[in-house]
């Protein structure tokens, strides 16, 4: 039988914690996963019980178990030891080092809707002539593109990282930095993608502590220069501005219908910059003064 420790809360009550049997857990390709169950019993006030089980966190390995980190903890009342008897159970998986992180990659893409063609061939029905519409997809009879949905490149990014404590002064402070990142684009290098590249869509997790674990979701596109669609070319755009056209409307000399071809390509710049080194991810705590 495990060791039970006991914690006194007051003079009248003293809180009793022993870790149960049947720890178990499961090793895959992408994850590996552990539980452990303790019995915390003395009150059935569960804060009260709470407070004194974290109380002994380092004594019991509570953060930690077999190179795996704390995923999440729950408790609820344990049927067969009355109302002052509690089952807390933490669920474990793999954590990074502080300072490392694990990267996971989507590169599913992303759609768009484009108007016009990196190129177009005609061809015409017997007797017909076929509008010269140039590159301006799907027009409609009042000679509008309406475009096609297009697949473009996208890869989007989920990065694990624990954050070393000293980088967070306050959960407050460190969670406003993530928010003030959040729907920006990087302004430097940042995970080997070069600036304007990677746009930070958020964070989740819980900001305790202890080294905090975080799990973090970016959307890279890549940048281009010398870009050329729509019959125009020598176009610059960072990986998430926005390009539209203008089209001009004319007739067709061969059968007088209406066409629109691009006119002029815009590049939008949607997405403020952002110092994504202000999050800390990836990065080693600071060395202590000497």
């Amino acid at each position: 039988m495990a060791d039970i420790i006991y914690v006194t809360v007051s003079p009248t009550v003293t809180i009793s914690i022993r870790e149960m049997s049947g720890r178990s857990g499961m090793d895959s390709a992408d994850n590996n996963t552990a539980m452990r169950r303790w019995l915390v019993r003395g009150s059935s006030d569960p804060i009260v019980c709470r407070a004194a089980f974290v109380g002994v966190a380092a004594t019991i390995g509570l953060y930690s178990y077999d190179s795996l980190g704390l995923k999440n903890m729950d408790w609820a009342l344990y049927a067969e030891g009355g109302p002052d008897a509690w089952e807390f159970t933490a669920n474990y998986d793999y954590t990074p080092e502080v300072g490392g992180c694990t990267i996971s990659i989507d590169t599913t893409g992303g759609t768009v809707n484009t108007q016009a063609a990196y190129s177009q061939t005609d061809y015409n029905a017997p007797g017909e002539v076929a509008p010269d519409f140039g590159t301006s997809i799907n027009v409609d009879a009042d000679g509008n593109p309406m475009g096609v949905s297009k697949i473009i490149p996208s890869m989007k990014i989920s990065v694990k990282a624990k954050i070393a404590a000293a980088y967070v002064t306050t959960p407050c402070d460190y969670a406003q930095i993530l928010y003030e990142c959040t729907g920006k684009v990087n302004d430097a290098t940042f995970l080997c993608f070069d600036a304007g590249e990677v746009l930070f869509l958020g964070a989740t997790g819980d900001l305790v502590s202890e080294d905090p674990v975080l799990n973090f979701s970016f959307e890279i596109s890549p940048n281009v220069t010398a870009y050329s669609i729509g019959g125009i070319g020598g176009i610059t755009k960072d990986g998430h501005d926005y390009i539209w056209f203008s089209f001009k409307q004319s007739q067709d000399a061969a059968t007088n219908l209406k066409v629109s071809t691009p006119r002029a390509a815009y590049v939008a710049k949607v997405y403020e910059e952002a110092d994504f080194d202000s999050m800390k991810i990836c990065e080693a705590p600071p060395a202590p003064p000497p």
